[in-house]
């Protein structure tokens, strides 16, 4: 556990973020036994906060310290509330774990601040994402081939709840009994892409095509499906090589920058990469 007696859990990789709760919880379990230990949920039970400052002011008969796990701290903004929480970051014997989905509101600023310990948990994108799934399958002995690893990154990096989803589909291939190293078509057997699964189509024959008609085609019949644009583009950058891998690249780096907005890059790329 570290030596500050806030530690601050936020943002919106909740499964990242509850895996860090509960390897915070089991080393606190595993040094202070016995425990005192209670679970505030506000976003439930607002008024619980007046139960939590009840726990934090008890003193502890036959533990050497306590510990208090908050979710939705920030579901009550009572300055009554703030005040309790604020005296928890000097107390002894008093460790609190909050775990939020959102960053801090401006009157819970404080829990960022040195003397909490904070981590947020930002949705995976890229080379985090493509790393983060390559662990887990690597816990799980499932070997990809390459199609099918392409596809599936492709899949979850336009998902919400990414690395959530990529846990729950990987458990889904293990218990299915799939073993050896994995193709797109025994992948497509466990894994339901549906729609998804045209998009990808779609964009390796944007790639392989050197028509520019043909390719604005290919790119308008995504627009009118209503596809996402930014799944539209990862799909292009999960399955491009060469000059083309560099060429999205450049893309993916003004896009971020707040240069070019997804439809325009890619218009762009299909118009003038070659």
């Amino acid at each position: 556990m570290p030596k500050t007696m806030i530690i601050f859990l936020y943002g919106k990789d909740s499964y990242r973020r509850n895996r860090k709760l509960k390897e915070l919880s089991d080393a606190y379990r595993e040094k202070h036994a016995p425990i005192d230990m209670a679970v505030f949920d506000l976003e439930d039970n607002p008024d619980d906060w007046q139960r939590a400052g009840d726990f934090f002011n008890q003193p502890s008969m036959f533990v050497d310290s306590k510990l208090a796990v908050v979710k939705g701290a920030q579901a009550v903004s009572g300055k009554e509330w703030i005040d309790i929480l604020k005296a928890q970051i000097e107390a002894e014997k008093i460790f609190v774990i909050i775990s939020e989905e959102n960053p801090p509101k401006k009157e819970f600023k404080f829990l960022t601040k040195e003397n909490v310990t904070s981590q947020k948990f930002d949705e995976l994108e890229d080379a985090a994402l493509a790393g983060f799934l390559k662990k887990e399958a690597n816990l799980r002995d499932l070997l990809f081939a390459e199609d099918a690893w392409r596809f599936f990154l492709s899949y979850i990096a336009d998902s919400k709840e990414r690395s959530a989803l990529a846990v729950n589909e990987l458990e889904k291939i293990c218990l299915s009994g799939l073993s050896g190293e994995i193709s797109l078509a025994r992948l497509r057997t466990v894994v339901r892409f549906e729609r998804k699964e045209e998009v990808f189509r779609i964009a390796s024959a944007i790639l392989r095509e050197r028509e520019v008609g043909r390719r604005l085609g290919a790119l308008e019949r995504t627009f009118l499906q209503r596809e996402a644009p930014s799944y539209v583009f990862n799909s292009l950058g999960f399955q491009a090589s060469g000059k083309s891998a560099l060429e999205l690249a450049d893309y993916d780096v003004s896009i971020k920058s707040g240069g070019l907005e997804y439809e325009e890059a890619l218009t762009d790329f299909i118009l003038f990469s070659s």
